[in-house]
């Protein structure tokens, strides 16, 4: 079992019950500035990931096939769905859902359990027994999960569960699957996990409404697609 997968998930979950729970009693300016922080933080990572990239094209391809295959399964509709059930259970007594608070739910579980560094920080645990990708990650999600809970409410505790599954399914598989990545191929879906990271500031800066969850097939595609390329033009 993944403990850095473990950590982070209790992270998220007692990082959104505290945010949770003192949503009354953390200033709303607060609310509003760190958010923005945050934001600024993922256009940060989604940059030193990027700048990572070996070949581009399989990287760029990548995004826009998984983009027309979110879009047709409308991964993002039905998360959104997913989300609105939630809040309903969680938070009875409501004349309607917050809208808002659905498209943050959306904008968080895509940050927390399909970035780039679920995928690599689980893999490397799996292979060398090292957390600290996964370590550094949980710092950063129990203080997103705690002040994105203060408008969300309790809904944001549960979104550890998908990150459960994905990275203890990557660390499980990691010594199949690594033995088989090359360094490009590994620079290239960093590079991939980076641009999906940066639209993921650009929604919490609510610069743009971007549906990012949407792209996360791009995710399955840039490996296979950055070995093709090196294999036929490299």
């Amino acid at each position: 079992m993944s403990i850095g997968v473990i950590v982070d998930v209790f992270a998220i979950f007692f990082g959104g019950l505290i945010g949770a729970f003192s949503q009354d009693r953390i200033p709303e300016k607060l609310k509003v500035a760190l958010p923005m922080i945050f934001a600024a933080c993922a256009f940060s990572l989604g940059t030193n990931l990027i700048v990572k990239v070996v070949n581009l094209p399989p990287v760029v391809l990548a995004l826009i096939l998984g983009t027309v295959i979110g879009e047709l399964l409308d991964i993002e509709d039905r998360l959104r769905n997913v989300s609105k059930k939630l809040q309903a259970k969680l938070q009875t007594g409501k004349a309607k859902t917050d809208e808002k608070a659905v498209e943050g739910f959306i904008t968080i579980l895509v940050l927390f359990s399909a970035s780039a560094n679920v995928f690599i920080g689980s893999l490397y645990e799996g292979i060398t027994g090292d957390a600290t990708i996964l370590f550094i990650k949980s710092i950063l999600d129990f203080f997103t999960a705690m002040i994105f809970a203060t408008t969300i409410g309790y809904s944001v505790m549960f979104i550890g569960i998908p990150l459960l599954v994905i990275g203890s399914t990557l660390f499980s598989l990691a010594s199949l699957i690594m033995p088989y990545l090359s360094d490009v191929m590994i620079a290239d879906f960093a590079a991939g996990g980076g641009i999906i990271t940066l639209l993921v500031g650009i929604r919490m800066m609510e610069l743009k409404k971007v549906p990012v969850a949407n792209t996360l097939p791009s995710i399955l595609l840039t490996v296979p697609l950055s070995y093709l390329w090196t294999l036929i033009f490299g």
